[in-house]
């Protein structure tokens, strides 16, 4: 896919900086607690292994952004730890909307079907096998995921939403 920069966004989302922000903070508060509790050994490695978590994904949170964009040109643009990825309209294979009940709770999700580089464009009767599921929460784009859903309605997405047929 083009990674170029020359696509301007229509509509982006990410994970809110303050809750990054949050993160990074806690993580530092936290290395520091564990310097405290020094003379627990056990109580040091976890409390260290814990700060070092929330500093990482505070970091990561800061610097995938956005973490999906949607370009005046009806392209994706999807952020990852391995990088930037313009996916062109012929490339989306399906977009959906889920809920899952996930402890006691609903959780929406945003999933994305992208065909893989070396796919065909062309559309088979059967169910894919050479996409590449690319899945976003409410986390991910700090926004609920069903106003995602519309944005990219209102771009020319075709977004089937499960959430209606259960």
């Amino acid at each position: 896919m083009d990674n170029s920069l020359n696509s301007s966004p229509r509509a982006s989302w990410a994970t809110p900086r303050p809750a990054a922000f949050t993160l990074v903070g806690g993580g530092v508060l936290l290395f520091v607690a564990a310097f405290f509790a020094a003379s627990d050994p056990a109580g040091l490695v976890l409390m260290g292994v814990a700060a070092l978590l929330l500093f990482g994904v505070g970091i990561v949170a800061l610097t995938m952004r956005p973490r999906l964009a949607v370009t005046q040109q009806g392209e994706l643009i999807v952020r990852s730890l391995t990088g930037r990825r313009v996916y062109p309209r012929d490339r989306i294979d399906r977009i959906r909307l889920l809920e899952l009940r996930r402890i006691g709770r609903r959780a929406g999700q945003l999933q994305i079907d992208v065909l893989r580089d070396d796919a065909p464009a062309t559309t088979p009767d059967a169910l894919r096998e050479d996409t590449r599921l690319i899945v976003f929460s409410r986390w991910d784009l700090g926004a609920d995921v069903g106003e995602v859903a519309d944005e990219l309605r209102r771009a020319g997405f075709d977004v089937e939403d499960a959430r209606r047929l259960s």
